[in-house]
């Protein structure tokens, strides 16, 4: 099992390092987490997320979907066999587990804007799945926290 860690580094952009500090990919995110460019030295993918609630999220290169994550399911163009995608949310943090025949990526952060988030990868996965996984945890505590903040300005009464 190996651990990784994604940081925030800029406005928009992220890091994804081992615990050694080895560099395993970057993410470099566009306006309100709802597009993002990964890359590793694998390639580089773009990623999107979908929907209002943004639980769908696809992920390839330019003009393809190489990975889409929806629960309960992910489906990769690399592999024939299913896979799981799960996002339970706990008490102050979100989690993605994503497993397959191969192995699995398990991705945590707390619900903190900036936190990092950790992920612990099982088998061999390419590190674009790991950040794609990652930008899907990302994504859902941007969307939760605007959230948050339209229902406190819908309900205020403004100054008195």
């Amino acid at each position: 099992m190996t651990t990784l860690t994604l940081r925030r580094t800029g406005r928009r952009s992220w890091t994804l390092t081992s615990d050694t500090g080895v560099l395993h990919g970057t993410l470099r995110t566009g306006p309100g987490l709802v597009c993002a460019e990964a890359k590793a030295a694998d390639g580089s993918w773009s990623v999107r997320a979908h929907g209002p609630r943004r639980r769908r999220v696809t992920a390839g290169p330019p003009g393809a979907v190489a990975l889409e994550l929806e629960p309960p399911l992910a489906r990769s163009a690399r592999r024939d066999a299913p896979a799981r995608w799960e996002t339970p949310r706990g008490f102050r943090r979100y989690e993605g587990l994503l497993t397959h025949a191969g192995g699995r990526v398990a991705a945590r952060t707390s619900t903190r804007p900036g936190a990092a988030v950790t992920v612990e990868v099982t088998g061999h996965q390419p590190d674009l799945v790991v950040l794609t996984v990652c930008f899907a945890l990302l994504t859902r505590r941007r969307r939760d926290g605007m959230r948050a903040l339209w229902v406190a300005a819908i309900t205020s009464h403004g100054p008195r």
